[in-house]
């Protein structure tokens, strides 16, 4: 392994130009978005939940926080409070506003998450990383669409980030700056999109088991964790407040019911044989939603079987492309996909048999296998070079499988692995540039004593 002198490390590190250049990869990127905002046609985009969301922030503006209107129960009221938030300036001009603050929340999470990676071995990957992660076209453009789900991926690097810059500043308190601060970008993102929160808790306790003894753990981790459920307990107050129920949302039951059943595909194109027979009770909408929720369960558990080929069919649904003949998903409005040359190729027909004949099945299932072996292998490489890197790797790989698994007992659906794809993307370009001469890429040496610590405290290591 190739190692550079002390001197030119820090040089590296800590040189203005090469943080410059750094930050102009995002600043690039986000000039061309304001350009296309501009440009387009209303200056903005409808996501796939876009006009339920709409009708939310219209009766939040009508009635005010505690609205009755169903779309703020039926899905989390969090993402349609965030787009009142960016109406505040101008009603009629919701579409631009939120395409903007999207586009800048996200350029501040991709800028400062390379910039941390300035202070470990992996520097050098920095740019390759920046690149990936502001010129990916699904991901990056998603930001000029109603939709959490942009939003919410730099929410979690930011999250990570702050992670990576408490490691580096090895202050002794047990409540840090940076612990408060990720605690709060996870409760936002778990504002937006619940499910996220279990990336955060996860991604604590990782932390915590790294930099904390058995004594501060706790408190480590009771701080942390009360401030990431803030964000959805908010939700349930309001709900409590409006509906006269306290629930999240309403809509997890019916969401679970689409995905199964004797014949479902496991995604939202589905035609089920028969249904998953649930009867119906009386109650509010939680607790109809809890019953079906239950009902589902049930079905899966009695039905091991075919359980387990609907959770095979998610797992490559999660991971399908974005169009073609294995893809499956509601990522149909992201705005790469209007203007994606390939997608132009099926208007005709020999495009058409070409994309979704052999030609079309073999590229999308070296695309999906693809990404997975290099996610994988720049795991690995983060795994293998120890120290803060594989608390990084592990930071970034737990979130994305967890993501992945709730997946399998809800739907199979390409968009929702948007929220933890800059997490993704990053182990990718990892993976993509160590297998090509990565490692003479690594600078510095590791930090033995802070990682045994690890170890020692929760035997998470070989």
């Amino acid at each position: 392994m190739a190692k550079q002198p002390k001197a030119k490390v820090k040089q590296v590190r800590n040189s203005k130009n090469f943080r410059l250049k750094l930050f102009l990869i995002p600043l690039t990127a986000i000039l061309i978005k304001m350009i296309w905002i501009a440009t387009t046609k209303d200056h903005g985009m409808l996501g796939a939940d876009g006009e339920n969301y709409l009708r939310a922030v219209e009766g939040i503006w009508k009635d005010g926080i505690f609205s009755t209107e169903t779309n703020l129960h039926y899905w989390p009221a969090g993402y349609s409070i965030f787009l009142v938030i960016c109406s505040l300036v101008s009603k009629t001009a919701i579409l631009p506003l939120t395409a903007i603050i999207q586009s800048l929340i996200y350029l501040f999470g991709c800028a400062y998450f390379v910039d941390q990676l300035r202070g470990t071995r992996i520097v050098k990957f920095a740019y390759p990383v920046a690149f990936i992660l502001a010129f990916n076209p699904t991901l990056s453009l998603s930001s000029m669409a109603i939709g959490y789900e942009t939003p919410t991926a730099a929410l979690l690097l930011i999250g990570l980030g702050l992670m990576i810059q408490s490691f580096k500043k090895n202050s002794e308190k047990v409540v840090t700056k940076e612990l408060i601060l990720a605690a709060l970008s996870f409760t936002f993102a778990a504002f937006m999109q619940p499910r996220l929160i279990i990336a955060g808790i996860v991604i604590f306790i990782v932390w915590g088991l790294a930099t904390q003894g058995r004594k501060a753990l706790p408190l480590f981790l009771v701080v942390s964790v009360l401030i990431t459920f803030a964000g959805p307990a908010l939700m349930a107050l309001r709900n409590e407040k409006a509906m006269g129920f306290f629930a999240i949302s309403t809509n997890l039951g019916t969401t679970m019911r689409i995905g199964a059943g004797t014949g479902a595909s496991g995604g939202y194109a589905n035609k089920v044989e028969h249904p998953v027979p649930c009867s119906t009770i009386e109650g509010n909408a939680a607790q109809q939603d809890s019953h079906l929720t239950k009902c589902v369960i049930s079905w899966y558990l009695s039905n091991p079987k075919e359980s387990f080929g609907l959770s095979i069919r998610k797992a490559v649904y999660f991971w399908s492309p974005w169009f073609g003949p294995i893809a499956n998903g509601t990522n149909a409005r992201n705005p790469w996909l209007q203007i994606e040359p390939f997608k132009e190729t099926i208007k005709t027909q020999d495009g058409f048999n070409m994309v979704y004949g052999n030609t079309g099945k073999l590229v999308s299932w070296a695309w999906l296998l693809g990404q997975l072996f290099f996610m994988f292998f720049g795991f690995r490489f983060l795994w293998r070079v120890n120290g803060l890197e594989r608390l990084i790797g592990l930071g970034a790989l737990l979130p994305v499988l967890l993501s992945w698994l709730t997946s399998l007992g809800t739907i199979g659906d390409h968009r929702f692995r948007i929220p933890t794809m800059g997490l993704s993307l990053f182990l990718q370009a990892i993976g993509f540039v160590s297998l090509f001469g990565g490692k003479s890429r690594l600078t510095g040496s590791v930090n033995p004593l802070r990682w045994k610590s690890l170890e020692r405290k929760a035997n998470l290591l070989p």
